[in-house]
């Protein structure tokens, strides 16, 4: 793949005009546009996508795998069109049992935090999918299905994609980039009790409760040291496919799910829904937002900021264009705007504040 090419440039001038007062030697000045470029390098952006699905791997979970199934080819149009450089992994919340730190942990469970690629019934062979993959779609329909928690463990999305992010085995061994944008998608009928100790016999109250039990922040401190980022700049998100409205089933909403994701800038879905395909939609074109910003080096007169793809001019759009994150001091693509693998881009403005 060709690197995507980014020109920034600050108009910018200093003139300096002397006049002599009446009765004095006052001296004046003036601010003049012109243009003094700053160039970034290639580095500064990445179109590589690391994305792990985390998907419940209990019977009860079918009808909602078969619905993600379904709504796949929505959530992959945007970062196909645009040629992504992506890989798509999926691991189940079993992986916490691979945890060799955790309370009770027996060896023979060394393999749960691995790349599924087995739906109880076939292979697909191919652990990591990536665009290369002409089978993509039937290939993710068979590891979307995972089948391995047959004795009820509690619910441990969060320390189930830790595991598999840290896991040293071969077949996850490389997954995550140093410059790529991670972007984990938990798809769970069942809230998440990630610890180190089990509440035997307890309701979700107990749980809630139970002393084991990570707080929310643990993994999002994890997040922050995995990418080597944090806050605005943050390399990833976490969005969720739960029960997060009308639960359908087991009678509660996902609270600590839904905090993660707020926390984390990612897109709630409502797992009961008959059809996962508009919040597929919008979860795959937040991943692309954020994926896609370019931070700039100085900060703007934001009414002065120009942007061009390609030399076209982008209108500034929170749709189909972009807007200025002063969070983040970034310039963010939205919908038909964000750029293309290959994409030549141009970002003009005035500087608040003067460097020499």
């Amino acid at each position: 793949m060709k690197s995507l090419g980014v020109v920034f440039a600050s108009s910018l001038a200093f003139i300096l005009v002397v006049g002599v007062g009446c009765g004095g030697g006052a001296t004046s000045y003036s601010l003049l546009a012109t243009s003094d470029h700053f160039t970034q390098t290639n580095s500064s952006f990445s179109n590589k996508l690391d994305i792990m699905f985390v998907i419940n791997d209990e019977p009860s979970m079918s009808s909602h795998q078969a619905k993600l199934v379904t709504s796949f080819a929505t959530f992959m149009n945007l970062f196909q069109a645009k040629g992504f450089d992506f890989k798509i992994s999926v691991v189940s919340p079993s992986g916490y049992l691979a945890d060799p730190t955790l309370n009770g942990y027996d060896p023979v469970n060394v393999d749960a935090a691995d790349f599924n690629d087995y739906n109880g019934t076939v292979y697909s062979g191919m652990y990591v999918i990536t665009p290369t993959d002409v089978n993509l779609f039937s290939n993710f329909a068979i590891n979307a299905k995972p089948a391995k928690n047959t004795a009820g463990q509690d619910g441990r999305a969060f320390s189930g994609f830790r595991q598999a992010l840290q896991s040293t085995r071969p077949i996850n061994t490389g997954f995550l980039r140093s410059d790529s944008f991670l972007a984990v998608v938990l798809v769970s009928n069942q809230e998440d009790f990630s610890g180190n100790g089990r509440c035997k016999g307890c309701n979700n109250s107990g749980r809630y409760n139970a002393p084991t039990l990570d707080p929310v922040s643990t993994y999002v401190d994890f997040l922050n040291t995995a990418t080597g980022s944090t806050g605005a700049s943050a390399r990833y998100n976490v969005s969720a496919m739960t029960q997060s409205a009308a639960p359908c089933q087991g009678g509660t909403n996902m609270t600590r799910i839904m905090e993660l994701t707020t926390l984390t800038n990612g897109v709630l879905g409502d797992i009961c829904q008959a059809d996962f395909g508009a919040s597929m939609a919008q979860m795959s074109d937040k991943i692309a937002m954020l994926s896609s910003q370019f931070y700039l080096k100085n900060t703007p007169v934001v009414n002065s900021i120009s942007v061009r793809v390609n030399g076209m001019q982008v209108v500034n759009d929170a749709v189909n264009g972009w807007t200025y994150s002063s969070t983040a001091n970034s310039i963010m693509f939205h919908g038909s705007a964000i750029p293309s693998e290959g994409d030549s881009i141009d970002v003009v403005f005035d500087p608040v504040t003067l460097s020499f």
